[in-house]
């Protein structure tokens, strides 16, 4: 067993089982989905590697981490149960707009692997801006999985003007603005939300 409690832990020992395995840094990239970048920041120890990536790559190269810790169990741990409903209306009535961000993200991965969009039923949200993001979410995972989309989707009406969920806690200048809305999928933007494909598809 070797403890990994620190980023450059973690890029060493990925590092020495790639080399081991005689893979250069664009095949594990290719071969985990992540890019020749994300390899290189990995094995250097970045601190702002993204865990998702991280763990593709570490799947790749037959790794995985441990915890001192039981798995927790129950809905609230596991993204195929969770009660995505609920947890949009808490965050969004707590205004943990940046977390709810984050949550977009793990309705969309989580529908898409348990292979069908898991709000089958309206969220009933008060909040439009919102609804309609996951609306337009509960679309494009049905798309991709070659799905009707639920009928409560097409009670949602598309926003009067265009609506960026990352406004909600902080600038998003031009540029950024103009590559998010050239990279939202089709049935985001039908409904005036604008969320690049690559921040919402891991699966």
């Amino acid at each position: 067993m070797t403890s990994i409690d620190t980023p450059a832990a973690a890029g060493s020992i990925i590092r020495a089982r790639r080399q081991e395995r005689g893979l250069s840094q664009q095949s594990l990239a290719k071969a985990s989905g992540v890019s020749r970048k994300f390899i290189v920041d990995l094995e250097a120890g970045h601190e702002r590697a993204e865990l998702g990536k991280t763990m593709a790559v570490l799947h790749t190269l037959g790794l995985s981490l441990t915890a001192s810790d039981p798995m927790p169990r129950g809905s609230d741990y596991d993204p195929a149960r969770r009660d995505y409903a609920e947890t949009f209306a808490q965050l969004i009535g707590s205004r943990d707009f940046e977390f709810a961000i984050k949550m977009l993200a793990d309705y969309a991965t989580a529908s898409l692997k348990a292979g069908r969009p898991l709000l089958q039923r309206s969220p009933r949200l008060k909040d439009p801006h919102w609804a309609a993001a996951l609306a337009g979410i509960t679309n494009y995972t049905a798309h991709r999985l070659g799905q009707p989309a639920p009928s409560w989707t097409r009670r949602i009406k598309p926003l009067n003007e265009a609506w960026m969920p990352a406004e909600s806690y902080r600038h998003v200048r031009e540029p950024m603005k103009q590559l998010t809305m050239s990279e939202t999928p089709a049935e985001l933007a039908a409904l005036n939300v604008f969320i690049r494909e690559r921040s919402l598809a891991t699966a």
